[in-house]
This record gives structure tokens, C-alpha cells and sequence, in this order.
């Protein structure tokens, strides 16, 4: 249940965006570049920020402590700032481009009604989460286990380039010897095949993800402290029951932010495609490459960040694997 409501959010926040971006292809492109770069960031953010303000009140209890409520409320604020300043965005895209007036009012009053539901139904969405003790060796992850989702991940890339190839052919037969077309549908497969692996990668990663809520007690401060603790060296104090909490959190760690920088890795190959695709058409003005840009500035800082933190993540459980080895006599 809770990995088809993970994909039909995966497909919502798809299918949102899409259509606010298309509605904006269509009435607010006759803008600078400025505005249309401005307005590009805005849109997916009108729905990526509800969307994590919802999951965090779907996977943490906000009540288990004041840590956990602070974070919750800092995210939710720093949402609507985002959103306000889209608004804003939108609005000037809109009097510059001399848009009809309810283009500003669906885009911005969408990203409202977002806003206003996303806590309620991630609340909702948390009823269906298992309790920490539903995880009797919650912070294992066996070869068996790791086997299969190799195995999965592998399967839908195959998959992919099988379905996305006979697509390719059917299109080359249509359109004939059409360079550009069999170049944007060459694009296009290596996009679709890298997405849909990017997608069973972190559909696979959520056992993971319930693994580590299951060592903090699905207390969202508790594993913040473990996080910084395990994976960036701080030093703060632990009761009893934490250190064994944190243990368990670094032996499940280091695996979950392999599949993290695998996800990433496959997802940003896809997203290239789209955008070489796209500068090769001339579409979006200087969009394209700045967003490739963006990309490889993004990979370059933290690629290297997440394997520190696994290596800090590995050598914290080895050296503190005897609180697990007690906790479970």
C-alpha cells in the first residue's frame, strides 16, 4: 500500500508540473529569459515543496518531540517563502507576457491548495507506517535481500531498453529518414530508460528508509542527531537506548546513501538527455545549459560529501557494533 501511494505521488508531482509547465510553455513564453529561466524553477517548486512538507508529515511523528515539530514547522515556512516568491514570479511573467488572468490564479492558486493539504495527508499517509517494532532486527539488510533489489533495478533497465528501442524503430519507420527526428527520439529513449531505473532504484531504497525511521523511534530530531553524530563526526551525547539507536542507524546508513547516489546518478543521466535535447532544439533559450551546468555543480559537491559520510557511517558501526550485539541478548 504504501509503495503504490509512493508511485502515484511520483506520478502527481509528474503530471502537476507537466501541466503547469505546459500551460506556461503556452501563455507566459513571450518573457526575457530571465523570467523564463525564474519561472521554470518556480513551477516544479509549486509542487516538490508541498510535496516534501507532506512526506515529512507522513514519515515522522512531529509529536514524538520538540525537535521533530520544530523541523517540521522551519520546512513548512521555508515552503511558503519559496512559494511566495513564485508568486511573484508568476505575476510579473504574467504582466510581462500580457497573459489572460487566470493563468497567475490556477498556477498560483494550485501551489496554495498544495500547500494546505500536503500536512493533513501526510498524516493521514502515516497511520499506514509500521511501528519501530514491527523491525525485530530492524537494521539489517541481508546479501538475500540486497540480491533482489540488484537483480529488480537490473530487470527494469533491460526492460527500458528493450520497450524504448521497438519504439525507436516504429518511429524511424514513420518518420523515415529524418535525422533530427530519429535524434530527438534517440534522446528521448535514453530518457525514458534512465528515468524508469532511476524510480525502481528509490522504490527499492524504501525498506531502507523504514529501517532508519525504525532506529530513531520515527522521531525526526532523534535521527537528525544520529545523522549528525554518525555521518559528520558530531560530538553529542546519547542515552542508553540512542546509542544502540544510532549503531543500528549506521549499519543501515551507509547502504541506503549507495542506492541515494545511484538514484541521483541514473536521474541526472536522464534529466541530460532531456536537456541536450532540448538545447539541440533551440527550445527554452539559455535554460539548458545553465540547468546542465547546475547539474555537474551539484554532483561535484556531493558525490565526494556522500562518501565521507559512509566511510564515517561504516567505521562508526565497527567500532561500536558490541552496544548491537548486547542490545539483541
Amino acid at each position: 500500500m504504501r509503495v503504490l501511494s509512493y508511485v502515484l505521488l511520483i506520478v502527481l508531482i509528474t503530471a502537476l508540473t507537466l501541466g503547469g509547465t505546459l500551460l506556461a510553455v503556452f501563455e507566459l513564453s513571450d518573457v526575457s529569459d530571465v523570467l523564463i529561466i525564474a519561472v521554470s524553477v518556480s513551477i516544479p517548486m509549486f509542487v516538490v515543496g508541498p510535496a516534501v512538507v507532506g512526506s515529512l508529515a507522513g514519515y515522522w511523528d512531529h509529536r514524538s518531540s520538540t525537535d521533530s515539530s520544530r523541523y517540521l514547522r522551519w520546512w513548512l515556512l521555508g515552503v511558503v517563502a519559496v512559494d511566495v516568491a513564485g508568486a511573484v514570479v508568476i505575476v510579473l511573467a504574467s504582466v510581462s507576457a500580457g497573459a489572460p488572468v487566470w493563468v497567475p490564479v490556477v498556477l498560483i492558486g494550485g501551489a496554495a491548495a498544495l500547500l494546505v493539504i500536503a500536512r493533513p495527508l501526510g498524516a493521514l499517509f502515516r497511520r499506514t507506517e509500521p511501528s519501530p517494532s514491527a523491525y525485530p532486527v530492524g537494521y539489517r539488510f541481508g546479501p538475500a535481500e540486497l540480491r533482489h533489489t540488484i537483480v529488480v533495478i537490473a530487470v527494469t533497465f533491460g526492460v527500458s531498453i528493450v520497450v524504448v528501442t521497438i519504439g525507436v524503430v516504429v518511429l524511424a519507420a514513420l518518420t523515415g529518414d529524418d535525422p533530427a527526428g530519429l535524434t530527438q527520439a534517440a534522446f528521448l529513449a535514453g530518457q525514458l530508460v534512465f528515468t524508469a531505473t532511476a524510480f525502481a532504484a528509490l522504490l527499492q531504497s524504501l525498506p531502507l528508509n523504514g529501517l532508519l525511521r525504525a532506529s530513531a523511534g520515527h522521531d525526526l530530531g532523534r535521527l537528525r542527531r544520529f545523522a549528525k553524530i554518525v555521518a559528520r563526526g558530531a560530538d553529542l551525547p546519547l542515552d542508553p537506548a540512542e546509542q544502540v539507536g544510532a549503531v543500528r542507524y549506521a549499519t543501515v546508513v551507509p547502504l541506503a546513501l549507495r542506492f541515494q547516489l545511484a538514484y541521483i546518478g541514473l536521474l541526472y543521466t536522464a534529466l541530460a538527455f532531456q536537456m541536450v535535447s532540448t538545447w539541440i532544439r533551440g527550445d527554452l533559450g539559455i535554460l539548458p545549459p545553465v540547468f546542465l551546468a547546475l547539474m555537474v555543480a551539484v554532483l561535484v559537491w556531493i558525490v565526494p560529501l556522500t562518501l565521507r559520510r559512509i566511510r564515517r557511517a561504516t567505521a562508526y558501526a565497527a567500532r561500536h557494533a558490541d552496544l548491537v550485539d548486547i542490545d539483541q541478548t
